[in-house]
């Protein structure tokens, strides 16, 4: 009898555990009223039945909202919505909820939230995540289904789409007082990192695609002094998509994703059967104090999730030691507007004080290869390809430097996709329009299209094994915006539609990395700048160094630096990729 009382009493205690242990997670789900509240420790959600949404941010002690949520007034939509046949469905009045735990490989313990509705005929699932160890992050993304009886156009679908006020912070405030983050470079020279929303503000930034040579990331923040909200995707695939931020009449600001399914490549159907179903793109919404920083730095821990989940490389958690090595260039050594002209010679003169200054690697810079494509040594700087490997083994021999004991590493300039001319084995590697033409590049004439398996081994076994290989060059610094993601007609290639070549544009980078680091495992190295361009945030998993990427004043280059080190992680090497004048 003692032992089944023993037996009972353990029972009861385990029992007992496993609630106290569920009971500690801080996300929690209840009704209050007509509203339904799903939080965490620095968000809420505060749905009505119709899934309008106040997005609250608590924080030192307050709870604040910068979004309006109500049903009434021209503007007044739910996060999520879809335009069909013409016809906004956006009033999904909810039948059903349920909530659910979760154990998630990448992201931790966390709960899901289903709230089930439909509107005329169109049902939708809304879902929404929250992990323990975010605390101020709420993922989502919606099914839709049509039970219209007939087949329906899809025309546009908003998801993560908020109307912003800063009004709701501080009552004296223009409605529109903030600032963002851009989620492209439009063009040269401009700040994208932070800018004030005026009253004529109305983008619609395609993503990727209407930044320099197609650039842009799927993140934009807009914070005031109060707060601040970012919104990301999450999706370890480059989808095709609307971001909006536009001034309204009523002075507030529309900031959110639209995806339209025309510009999609593929990706999307753009006519839904009747009995069917689609789910819109994974994306998150963070509201946070101060700038955008708290809100990049999850947007590169949910993206690094989700590449892992898919199977593909993760951001990296730690570099190697060269990574953080001081190197010198030699753009802008005989003019601080920048300029290829150079000599070996003026280089060897240099290298003595170079190291003593404590610099570990000599970077040749545009103006030591002939014709981008091909890239062999100059023939008026280098005696042919022997010319570049007797400079490299000069450079590695232990000789430089008062002392006359340290040694550098050589990085070679480089555009990875670029190409001026066209040969007989480059010819099939070009993307193409959807007209067969050749696609004119921004900064060299053509591009190679980096799904295409010919591309990658003409990258390994021909340009990497002459370069590392051959020459025994350390590493490259990746430039031009050429590197940017292309969608590809090649019929050639037979892509299974456009967007593959998007969709897989990290092989060529992942084929670059993985070759050199083959080569030189102990001294290899990549950077990449991408000429101005915000750099695309599949590529990073491939390169070392994120150089701030041609800035034209210093505030440019801490801005940036600022981004990388959100997107990446503190200990993410940076280089500021700017001549003081």
């Amino acid at each position: 009898m003692k032992s089944y009382t023993l037996l009972y009493g353990l029972l009861i205690l385990c029992l007992s555990f496993q609630c106290r242990t569920k009971d500690q997670s801080p996300i929690s789900f209840r009704i209050q009223g007509d509203a339904m509240h799903f939080e965490n420790e620095k968000i809420r959600l505060v749905f009505d039945e119709l899934t309008y949404c106040k997005v609250e941010l608590k924080a030192e002690g307050l709870v604040q909202s910068m979004n309006h949520s109500g049903k009434v007034g021209p503007y007044a939509t739910p996060p999520h919505f879809i335009k069909l046949d013409g016809i906004i469905y956006k009033d999904f009045k909810t039948n059903t909820h349920k909530l659910e735990s979760l154990e998630d490989t990448e992201y931790g313990t966390g709960k899901r939230l289903t709230l089930e509705g439909s509107d005329r005929g169109i049902e939708r699932s809304l879902i929404i995540e929250m992990y323990d160890q975010y605390p101020d992050v709420a993922q989502s993304w919606c099914t839709y289904t049509n039970r219209t009886g007939k087949d329906v156009e899809i025309n546009e679908v908003y998801y993560n789409y908020y109307r912003v006020d800063r009004k709701l912070t501080n009552p004296s405030a223009v409605s529109y007082d903030y600032r963002y983050l851009q989620p492209l470079n439009k063009q040269w020279g401009d700040t994208w990192t932070n800018l004030g929303i005026a009253d004529s503000t109305k983008e619609d930034f395609i993503i990727p695609g209407s930044g320099i040579n197609r650039s842009g990331i799927s993140f934009i923040d807009v914070w005031g002094p109060e707060m601040g909200m970012g919104i990301f995707h999450v999706e370890a695939i480059p989808r095709f998509h609307h971001i909006i931020l536009k001034v309204l009449e009523d002075k507030t600001v529309a900031v959110g994703f639209k995806l339209v399914p025309e510009d999609s490549y593929g990706q999307m159907p753009e006519l839904l059967k009747n009995n069917q179903s689609f789910t819109t793109w994974k994306s998150a919404i963070c509201p946070h104090k101060n700038d955008f920083f708290t809100a990049g730095r999850r947007y590169g821990q949910f993206l690094d999730g989700a590449l892992i989940k898919e199977g593909l490389e993760g951001l990296p958690d730690e570099y190697p030691a060269q990574a953080y090595e001081p190197y010198w260039k030699t753009w802008g050594m005989n003019d601080l507007a920048g300029s290829p002209i150079f000599t070996l010679e003026q280089v060897r003169n240099k290298m003595d004080e170079l190291a003593d200054y404590g610099f570990k690697a000599i970077m040749l810079d545009d103006g030591w290869q002939n014709i981008n494509g091909l890239w062999d040594p100059d023939v008026e700087k280098f005696d042919g390809p022997q010319g570049m490997i007797d400079f490299v083994t000069e450079a590695h021999k232990p000789k430089w430097g008062k002392s006359e004991n340290k040694s550098f590493k050589v990085y070679l300039w480089f555009d990875l996709l670029g190409t001026d001319t066209i040969t007989n084995t480059i010819e099939p590697l070009l993307v193409r329009n959807e007209d067969g033409t050749v696609y004119q590049s921004m900064n060299t004439k053509y591009t190679l299209c980096p799904s295409f398996k010919g591309t990658q081994d003409y990258i390994r076994d021909s340009l990497l094994d002459k370069i590392i290989n051959n020459w025994n060059v350390d590493g490259l610094y990746t430039d031009l915006k050429d590197q940017n993601p292309l969608p590809c007609f090649n019929k050639g290639h037979r892509h299974s539609l456009p967007a593959e070549s998007v969709e897989n544009n990290h092989l060529a980078f992942s084929t670059m990395h993985d070759e050199i680091m083959r080569l030189k495992p102990e001294t290899g190295w990549i950077s990449m700048c991408a000429c101005a361009s915000v750099h695309d945030a599949y590529q990073y998993p491939y390169y070392f160094v994120s150089d701030a990427s041609d800035p034209t004043s210093n505030k440019q280059v801490r801005w940036r630096t600022r981004w990388i080190k959100a997107f990446r992680g503190s200990t993410a090497p940076v280089g500021d990729g700017y001549v003081d004048k």
